[in-house]
């Protein structure tokens, strides 16, 4: 049942990474890493490694988008 509540915790991080990232708001970098950290606990608990790999990389792209934001 845990594994299920992270599954929807980064789902609704996600969902609000996305909306914070319309109003151009700097937080959303955060609040999506954190979604897709909670999204890459969930795929190892349910073995889906394709969606381990996807998360893994929109870390790194959540990581390269701050970096972006915050140099100009």
């Amino acid at each position: 049942m845990m594994i299920v509540i992270t599954g929807w915790i980064g789902t609704l991080m996600i969902l609000l990474g996305y909306y914070l990232n319309a109003k151009k708001k700097t937080s959303s970098w955060y609040i999506w890493f954190l979604g897709n950290m909670f999204m890459f606990i969930y795929s190892m608990g349910i073995q889906a490694f394709p969606q381990v790999a996807l998360a893994v990389v929109l870390m790194g792209l959540n990581i390269y988008g701050y970096i972006q934001w915050k140099n100009k």
